[in-house]
């Protein structure tokens, strides 16, 4: 199976959808969102779930909202709040996974678990791969330590962030390099799945 990427003209339809574009205009552009938006990703998927290395891989929805229109994904749903995911958009292809907007209970175990030296030293082992490996940590951190934990702590800068979630924007469309990236993202998830959120997600 073969993925070939997006060709200029995806570019140009991803373009005629900005704004604030109504229902009617939305459906006019449908077949051309189809054949040269979500057809690649429909190709990225049938490869990706094609072998048992990953989970499955599931194409976003065509909302009725242009903002679900202008921004295709394909995502593996992991655990609770758990996910990798594909993206594209005008900003173009890219790769984030981890804990995006944690429940209030996983932050809290999160923040204990980085805490502790075994699982925290562990986290910022896999952080520091994923940015050598290109990615950035995203989301919004503390100002402050939170006061339960001493100023010095050696992790201080994972514990005022809520949970990780990294991403990367991919410029290949060969599929061992994009393998390679998903594994070091699947370290991350798999923290998570180890100590947080076991494994077993239903697609929502």
């Amino acid at each position: 199976m073969s993925f070939t990427g997006w060709s200029d003209r995806a570019y140009e339809v991803m373009l005629d959808l900005q704004g604030d574009p109504g229902p009617a205009e939305l459906e006019e552009h449908r077949d051309a969102v189809e054949r040269y938006v979500r057809e690649p990703f429909q190709q990225l998927c049938d490869a990706l779930n094609a072998t048992d290395e990953f989970g499955t891989f599931w194409p976003s929805g065509m909302s009725d909202r242009p903002w679900g229109w202008q921004h295709q994904s394909i995502t593996w749903w992991i655990a609770r709040r758990i996910k990798i995911t594909f993206t594209f958009d005008l900003d173009g292809f890219a790769l984030g996974g981890g804990s995006g907007s944690p429940a209030p209970d996983q932050v809290q175990l999160y923040r204990k678990l980085v805490d502790a030296e075994g699982t925290g030293t562990e986290l910022a082992d896999i952080v520091r791969k994923l940015e050598r490996a290109g990615f950035d940590l995203q989301g919004s951190k503390l100002r402050r330590l939170p006061s339960e934990f001493r100023k010095d702590h050696p992790r201080a800068d994972l514990l005022r962030r809520r949970g990780i979630y990294a991403e990367k924007p991919i410029d290949t469309t060969d599929l061992r390099k994009i393998r390679k990236d998903l594994r070091a993202l699947h370290a991350l998830t798999s923290w998570y799945t180890d100590y947080i959120a076991p494994a077993g997600w239903e697609k929502p």
